[in-house]
Order: C-alpha cells, then structure tokens, then sequence
C-alpha cells in the first residue's frame, strides 16, 4: 500500500481514518487534482455484498455516479479493513507493424485505453481475522471530492448466497453450517429451502433478520427432515422476525424451509439468516448495572459452553445504553441490550405480593425484579424527601422480557393516584407529583397475569431530569463541504440542549489544512442553530481532508467541550471531509450591512462580484439561511434570488417575509453560482444579520368561496344571500379596531361589513345579490384592514374569496289533478 499523505493518515482517535490508492491513481492524482475543479462529486447508491466475513478478501460492487475519477477508498471505524480496485484489462503491447502512407496522414491506430466506468467500481476487501464485529462507512474520493458513506459490516460466519432454484424439497440448497444466508423471496407464495447435515443431539439457532432491516417479509421459518416433515416451526419472535432453536433428534440431513406468513414476494422481500451451532444469549439478568460497580448477570441461551453466570465490571464513565455479547470458544454471540445507571440498585426481594409485605426503597434508586410466577405482585413503598416531581419507569420489553406491565402508584390507604401500561411498547411510565414525607406505594404486575423467568424487569425511581443533567449536544452539516481557493463556504451548526441547560455553545472547526480558516460561531440559547463559514486562501493545499467540529459551553462553572457529530442528509455519521478546489473565478461581498424588515414588507440585499481577469459570466444568486431549522429561506420569505448579469458587477436579491414567517434576528449568506470553463463553480458572501418583526394583524375568511343567486323581484329566499365570518389575529401588542372594506365587489352586489372593535375577533360579511347583478363564476374578491399600530398605519388583506353568482333553478310541479278537457262555446 503506498504511504498516506498527511491529511488522511490521522483522523479523529475514536474514528480512525484508513485510506487506500486506487491502482493507477498516483500518477493521474496530480494532474487530476490541477483540473479538480472540473471534476464531479463521487455518488454511491449501493454497495454489494453489505457483509463480508473476517479473515477472508471478497470483490465488492459499488454503484453510484461519478465513480470514474475514484483516487481513494476510505474507511472509518474500527482498523483493519483493507481494499484495492480490481485492476482494468491490460492494453496489448504495442505492435512492431507500423503503416506508412504515399501522401502522409495515415498512421496505423493504436487501441484505445479502456474507460473507467462512472456507474460501477468493483473493489477487492480483505477483512483480517482479528478484525471487529462492527460496521465501517466506506466512501470514495476524488479529485472533486468524497462521497457519501455506506455501511460494510464484518462478520464472523461464512456468508451464503441464496441460489436458484431452490424453491422445492428436491431443489434444496446445500449450505455448510454455521453461515448467514442472505436471500429474497422474489415471487409469491415462494418458499426457499436449505439443506444442512447435523449429529444427534446437535442445538442449532436459526435467527431472520427482514422486518428489522426494513424488508416487509413477515416470515415463517421451519425445519423439515428429509422426507419434508415439519419437525419445528417459528413467526414473529422479534416483532415479524422469526427466532428458532432446534436440536436434531438424529444423525442425517435437515431443510430449512423459510417463506412469507401470507405468502407475498417481490425483489424488496429480502432476508438475512443466520444458521448453525453458534451461540445465542436469550437473556440476562439483571438488565443493567451501575456506574463504578460489578453486576452479577444471570445468563440464558444456546451454546454457550456451560456459561450461566457472569460477573461484569462497569467502568464509572461507561455510557448508560449499549449492547453487549458473550465470546465463547464457539464464537461470538449476538448483541443485547445492557442498562448502566448511576443510581443505587437493589434486587426485588420476596415476599412482597402484600401491601403490608411492601419492600422499602430510597429515592433514587433502580430496582431488578421477575414477576416470578402467574399472578405475582411485586409491592414496594417509598417516601420523598421533599415536594418533587419523581418519574416511575418500568424497562422490560426493550430488553426482550415478556413482562406487559402495569404499574399501580397508591397511597396508604389503597387509593389508586396513577397507574399505566404501554407507555413505551409494553412498558409503563408515571409522572407522579410526589409531596414530602408521604408515603407511597407501588404495585407491579403483568397486565394478564402472567409471570416466570422471562418476565423481568427494571423499576426506576428518579428526578424526570435524574441521570442526564444540564447538557448539550452538538451536530454540523454537510459532512462533505467544498471550498475553492480564494472562496468562501459554510457549515450548519445545531445545537440540542437538555437537563435545563441554557447557555450559548460556542463552534470551532479542528485539523484544517493550512491555509483554511474558520471564525467561531457561538450559538445563543435562541436559536438552535447557526451558520459557521470556512475560507480559503489562494495557497490553500488542494484535496480532501478529515475535519472535526466541536462544541463547548459552560455548565456549572466549567468548560463542556462535545465533538459536533457529521449529518449526512439526517444521518449521524463517523467522519466529516473538507474538499479544497482550485481557484473559483469570482469573489462575493455585501454591500447591505444588515436588513430589517417587518413582516409582509419587502427589503433588498445588494451583491457586489470582483471578477478576475478572463470572467465575465452571468452569476445566480440565492439567500440562505435564517431558518431555525433545515428548511430553506423560500420558508420564510418570497423572492430570495436574483441575478448578476454577465459583464456586470452589482446584483440586488428582493426578500419580502412572509405573514407566517419566522421572526427574530438570524444571518443570512448569499450563495453564487456560475459556470466558468464549462464546470460549475460556488462561492459565498459573508453572512449578514437579518431581522423580521411580527406584522400586528392577520385577516382571515372562515370561508373561501361564497355562492349568491340573483332573485326575481319581490323574492324572499335566503339563496339571495351569503355570509362569512372575517377574523383578525392580532399580534405584537396591537388590540385596537380593525376598519375593513371590500376589494373587487362585483357590480350589483350589495354588502355589510362592519368594522372589527377592540378586543372582538371576528365579524360577519353579508353579500346580497340585487336584480343589476351579473351571472358569473369567475369573481374573486378580498377584504381589506386597515389599522393604526404605534402611530403607523397598517393595512393587510384577506386570501381571496370566490364568489359565484347564478341564476333560480327552474321548478316543475307534479300534481295527480286530471284537468277537465275543454268544452267549445255553444255546446252542450
């Protein structure tokens, strides 16, 4: 492997950094890098196989866009993964024939090197044997920069692909265990079988992994003997997923047989299965422990060596949710769920099914229980040593328990104060609003009544904000920013605050190459996020380099310093990168120092561009930012870009806040975009402070469309009329009258609209038709308000209002009279 340059030879300690060349890739990197800009961002969509088992090389596909430029491999995580490009077909030798021609011009024409193909790269892996059970993101590089991350998971079994046909007794696949399947149930009604040998007495795990990885398989999983008969069966053991423990009552061959419960299929039906003599923790207990102490853990499962019992050393920093697996000479087994707390924990202790056999408990504290058998109660009483709110949680399901509980607070009399069940899932959850020096009691039990050794459970007893403290999370996006020399970027800096923290968080950016800068942002309580820019000066080394972001603050006195977590889209990711591209053509400044607006009002920010020698194209211009959230400024305000023609140096962007805009004081950036020498090229201003005030009224119709009918003279029908309720939302201190009008009132229409006093919200609109109005449907009109707010008049209209108008519809008469036929004059 060739040496590392600097910049992706470290990595942060917790996400280490490992980079591989491509063949061919050094001696095209330097003149790929001076034409960088030119380059597209690689984009993978797919990665296959997802898995590959440690000890072993495998060729991995990668699809995606722009993957023909690809310099480097990554990986971030734990080390030990390795990778290579499988190399392109060798050109021939150049032939000793040559062609000569009378008249000159025709050469003989050498075979052309072979493309790299911008769909597809396929990779060689190597996973040592040593190396950890535990994902890595892969992205790719090039010279325009570094892709998004897909996961390649390493794990320990042999990995099988499911072959066709395979979908009979007699055209079983078979399959050397242990080993994980992975396969898809491509039709339906579709059933994949898998033949395997076993001795007698042989305890074998079959575990589904479909509806946890999202595929809509809802299997059904079985062991047949030879002859196809049903010896086991398993569903829904992990939610849709199904979890089936068999031990062969022979020596011979065996068929796992697995299909979907209502016989469905289609390419998105896939499945991972996990098959062999392996180990399989079912359950521990107790679920969790405590910060700085040894839990004894009882322990359930498969093949595991005899292993009923473990003694576990939690670390005082250990963090509070984590998964942990049992190593046997077998292997490893599969992940579970561990709790660590910082209370005192104490175990259930019986006899306690009576109130008056109560077990005493201290707040806070975290109790470790079984409903032992069916209509087991455990009781347990406790006092507050002061007026308090005290969160009572029950965790069970989480941990795979069977426990469905349902918790009883009480007072000493027997009076229920709260009970709950299925606050989260299966477990229970109260809030109680406990009072100093009273005595509380609490029943626990299965909601059914049911109970035994899989029915335990940890009872917390706490402060709501118990555990967690003032604290604060911090997270940036992108997580693969681009900077050209000479240009300027930006990050989005987030900012979750928790456990009563107020404070500001101050951002930094770590390990930039030399000749990148960042200015801190810092983040006032509100709002929750802010944009934090990176230059680049025109010496800044070009490439892609491993950034990190943190955040600090103060709380209780000292400095919290937090590592700022890379989102890619919405996801948490391992590792941030810093493209630097060459020179872009053109800088941005702003000329408006700041803008304030009001709600409904339009402002304007004006754009200067200082054009170097050779560029004279147009420039597109859009604001962003503002937004407290993700959203684009187009949430808040209309308009937004504009343009700075071709030739020209000055472009102005219109903004008008929208009347449901956000409002307060945020910063704002202009992005430019432009095409020089047929590439795409961004750069930015610095940010500007934007401030929107609350416009004082809102006007609204409770209906949008009204419908009148012209009447003949001297009618009296309520078709003629038509009625609306306008309403004001009055804002930003303002209580006084609203006077209102009409706008766009069709000829012949006639209407009463009073005006809205002080402290009323709503008044009717009245429309009548008169004979002089004109049928249509096509009429739209708007009620205007107008108000004086602080000296200053105000005035705002309503959505449009459809109006039609139309004529009586025409009435017929039936009647059962038989009219007496006419008689001529004369006769008789």
């Amino acid at each position: 492997m060739n040496p590392l340059p600097r910049s992706l030879s470290n990595g942060s300690p917790r996400h280490p950094v490992c980079a591989f060349f491509l063949r061919g890739s050094l001696a095209a990197f330097a003149a790929l890098a001076i034409g960088a800009n030119a380059q597209p961002v690689p984009k993978l969509t797919a990665i296959s196989p997802e898995w590959i088992q440690r000890g072993t090389t495998i060729e991995v596909t990668l699809t995606g866009e722009n993957l023909g430029g690809v310099t480097q491999i990554l990986f971030n995580g734990d080390a030990g993964l390795s990778a290579t490009n499988v190399a392109l077909p060798a050109l021939a030798p150049k032939s000793s024939v040559v062609v000569e021609s009378t008249g000159g011009g025709i050469t003989r024409a050498e075979p052309a090197a072979p493309k790299r193909n911008e769909k597809k790269l396929v990779l060689k892996v190597t996973a040592p044997a040593d190396a950890s059970l535990s994902p890595r993101e892969l992205r790719v590089m090039a010279p325009g920069g570094v892709s998004n991350p897909l996961n390649l998971n390493v794990g320990q079994w042999p990995e099988v692909s499911k072959r066709d046909p395979n979908t009979s007794l007699a055209e079983a696949q078979p399959v050397d265990l242990p080993a994980v399947i992975s396969g898809v149930l491509n039709t339906g009604a579709q059933t994949n079988h898998y033949k395997f040998k076993a001795t007698k007495g042989q305890e074998f795990v079959f575990e589904v992994e479909a509806a946890r990885r999202g595929s809509p398989l809802d299997s059904s999983l079985m062991v047949l003997d030879a002859a196809g008969k049903e010896l086991a069966r398993n569903e829904d053991a992990i939610g849709l997923d199904s979890l089936l423990f068999f031990t062969a009552p022979a020596d011979g061959e065996f068929v796992l047989a697995l299909r979907d419960f209502r016989y469905r299929g289609g390419n998105e039906y896939s499945y991972r299965l996990t098959a062999g003599p392996i180990p399989y923790v079912e359950s521990l207990f107790p679920f969790g422990g405590q910060r700085g102490k040894t839990a004894e853990v009882e322990v359930t499962g498969r093949n595991l060596d005899g292993t009923t019992k473990l003694a576990l050393d939690i670390a005082p920093t250990a963090p509070r949710s984590q998964e942990i697996r049992v190593k046997t000479p077998r292997g490893f087994s599969n992940l579970i769920p561990f709790n660590v707390s910082e209370f005192g924990e104490v175990m259930e202790a019986e006899p306690n099914n009576e109130p008056a056999q109560a077990q005493a408990l201290t707040a806070p504290i975290v109790v470790n229980g079984r409903i032992g058998m069916a209509g087991d109660v455990d009781r347990f009483k406790f006092k507050s040593d002061k007026d308090q709110k005290l969160t009572l949680d029950v965790s069970a399901g989480r941990f795979g328990s069977k426990l469905d509980a349902l918790l009883v607070v009480t007072d000493t009399n027997g009076a229920v104060i709260a009970q709950n069940d299925d606050a989260s899932g299966s477990d229970a959850r109260i809030e109680l609003d406990a009072k100093k020096d009273t005595e509380y009691l609490l029943a626990l039990r299965d909601l059914t009544d049911r109970g035994g050794e899989r029915f335990g459970y940890r009872l917390g007893i706490r402060p709501p904000t118990a555990g967690a403290g003032p604290s604060f999370s911090a997270a940036f996006l992108s997580d693969t920013p681009r900077v050209y020399r000479e240009g300027v970027t930006k990050l989005r800096c987030e900012v979750t605050r928790a456990g009563g923290f107020e404070g500001p968080v101050r951002f930094t950016v770590e390990d930039l190459p030399a000749g990148v800068f960042a200015e801190p942002l810092v983040i006032p309580n509100m709002p929750h996020s802010g944009l934090l820019l990176l230059t680049a000066t025109k010496d800044a080394p070009i490439g892609s380099f491993p950034i990190r972001v943190v955040a600090s603050g103060v709380i209780g006195g000292k400095n919290v310093t937090v590592s700022a977590s890379p989102l890619s889209g919405d996801r948490p990711v391992r590792q941030g990168y810093l493209t630097v591209l060459d020179t872009v053509p053109f800088s941005l400044d702003v000329t408006t120092l700041g803008a304030a607006m009001e709600q409904n009002q339009a402002g304007a920010v004006e754009v200067f561009a200082q054009r170097k020698e050779g560029f004279a194209g147009e420039i597109k211009l859009v604001a962003e930012g503002f937004s407290a959230g993700r959203e684009a400024a187009s949430r808040s305000f209309s308009g937004g870009d504009g343009v700075i023609k071709a030739g020209e140096n000055v472009g102005r962007i219109k903004v008008t806040p929208k009347m449901d805009s956000e409002i307060g004081i945020r910063t704002v950036v202009v992005r430019g975009e432009a095409m020089a020498d047929g590439r795409q090229v961004v750069n930015y201003t610095q940010p500007i402070p934007v401030s929107v005030t609350q416009f004082p009224l809102v006007l609204s119709s409770t209906l949008p469309r009204l419908s009148l009918t012209v009447l003949p003279p001297g009618s009296d029908s309520a078709a003629g009329e038509a009625e609306t309720k306008i309403r004001v939302e009055r804002r930003a201190g303002f209580g006084g009258d609203v006077e209102l009008s009409i706008e766009g009132l069709p000829e012949g229409v006639r209407s009463e609209l009073p005006k809205i006093p002080a402290g009323v919200g709503e008044v009717s609109m009245k429309l009548f038709a008169t004979d002089k109005a004109k049928i249509g449907t096509n009429y739209n009109l708007m009620v205007v308000g107008t108000a004086v707010v602080n000296d200053r008049n105000y005035r705002v209209r309503t959505g449009q209002i459809g109006l039609t108008i139309g004529l009586p519809e025409a009435v017929e008469v039936a009647t059962n009279v038989v009219v007496a036929p006419t008689i001529p004059a004369g006769t008789k």
